[in-house]
């Protein structure tokens, strides 16, 4: 029965829980040797409730290809814009709160701060330009043609093109997995760190491909059947 081991032996049998304790605001390397049935008591923790973000963090959500493939663009935005989201709330702070907590890892406590100012930016950049620029595509595709090519004007300048041949060659967290391989786990705490740090990466590249094989394409594809329907109406005017 879990609620019998302790919290360390908890999260060495799954790394997951150690997330799904945290957003329930017990940190594993805090009380290791307690077992959980203690700690829930001491926190107040229904057990259901351990249990429920157990399963829910244990479960994967993650959407295969081709049913992504399958997404018209728009759906397809705002499910970018959710995974940013989990990315800049969940997976990154707690990333952070176990590099600050970890006692040896001076260049993480270096670098990782950078990172995520870093790729915070990239995502706020990506969301008020690229998918703005898009959705303004959908509009005008869908009719909406007069009132949304005078806010088109914003984008003269702009390349999806340019975007996505510059979106192929980026590698964010290539420092951070740099430094992650030359890490020696020596306690329960960078064996967690690690794996957080990879599985992190491992979503980093699936979104990556994600935006590279299936939105841009369908990015371009859309913004050039515009430039058609905008050059037919040029035409008949």
């Amino acid at each position: 029965m879990v609620f019998e081991k302790t919290v360390g032996q908890i999260v060495d049998e799954n790394y997951v829980y150690a997330r799904a304790l945290h957003y329930l605001g017990v940190d594993f390397f805090e009380e290791p040797n307690k077992k959980l049935k203690e700690v829930c008591l001491e926190r107040g923790l229904d057990r259901k409730t351990v249990i429920k973000s157990f399963y829910s963090f244990d479960s994967c959500h993650r959407l295969s290809f081709s049913e992504i493939e399958k997404y018209p663009i728009e759906l397809l935005i705002a499910y970018l814009k959710h995974t940013h989201h989990i990315f800049i709330k969940e997976k990154l702070p707690y990333i952070v709160h176990l590099v600050r907590k970890c006692r040896q890892e001076e260049g993480l406590k270096n670098l990782l701060p950078e990172f995520v100012e870093d790729f915070i930016k990239h995502i706020y950049e990506e969301e008020d330009s690229t998918f703005k620029y898009i959705e303004l595509l959908c509009k005008i595709k869908k009719g909406a043609v007069s009132a949304s090519l005078d806010l088109m004007c914003g984008f003269k300048d702009y390349s999806l093109k340019i975007e996505f041949e510059e979106h192929q060659h980026e590698d964010e967290f290539g420092g951070i997995r740099a430094l992650a391989t030359s890490i020696k786990p020596v306690d329960l705490h960078d064996h967690i760190l690690l794996h957080e740090i990879n599985a992190f990466d491992r979503e980093m590249i699936y979104h990556a491909e994600i935006e590279n094989e299936i939105f841009f394409p369908k990015a371009i594809e859309l913004e050039e059947a515009v430039g058609r329907k905008i050059k037919n109406l040029s035409t008949l005017n």
